[in-house]
């Protein structure tokens, strides 16, 4: 049976805070030492090296520590967050990540097939022909109808 494509788009938009929180999440459960800092500052860098910057205070050290993720690692932050969190993201489709006015953006796009529930629906040109033929198929009930009128009309010779 012919399929139905639909192609989706969705776009989740992540504030500073929760992508803060998806990198903390991450680390903490890869076994690093972010979640024992304290986070002194986060800002989102642009240009060539766009990114995360926190700064980040261990409890043994004196002055704060730059630590920088680009978004390759901020997606799979935000992927691995969402998994945790149960919002669901299919897993076959294409996601990519960028930078917005209110944080980060993740946007996915992916196709999903369908059973076709009829029959089908003409194409343009096939129904521009269609169109055709009932134009002239009307034009030519138009004529017999004319004919027959102009019949009857007709005056009778005796």
């Amino acid at each position: 049976m012919p399929k139905v494509l639909i192609y989706e788009t969705r776009r989740l938009t992540l504030p500073l805070e929760t992508v803060v929180d998806a990198v903390l999440e991450l680390d903490r459960e890869r076994g690093g030492r972010l979640a024992m800092a304290s986070i002194v500052d986060a800002r989102i860098e642009e240009g060539e090296n766009a990114g995360l910057i926190l700064e980040v205070l261990q409890p043994d050290a004196i002055a704060a520590d730059a630590r920088r993720y680009p978004l390759a690692a901020i997606a799979a932050a935000v992927i691995h967050y969402c998994w945790k969190t149960r919002v669901p993201l299919p897993r076959n489709w294409q996601k990519s990540i960028e930078i917005v006015p209110e944080g980060f953006a993740l946007a996915l796009q992916g196709t999903t097939e369908i059973q076709r529930r009829h029959g089908g629906v003409a194409s343009a040109s096939q129904s521009e022909a269609g169109d055709a033929d009932e134009t002239a198929a009307a034009s030519a009930e138009e004529a017999a109808a004319d004919s027959e009128l102009a019949a009857a009309e007709a005056p009778v010779s005796r």
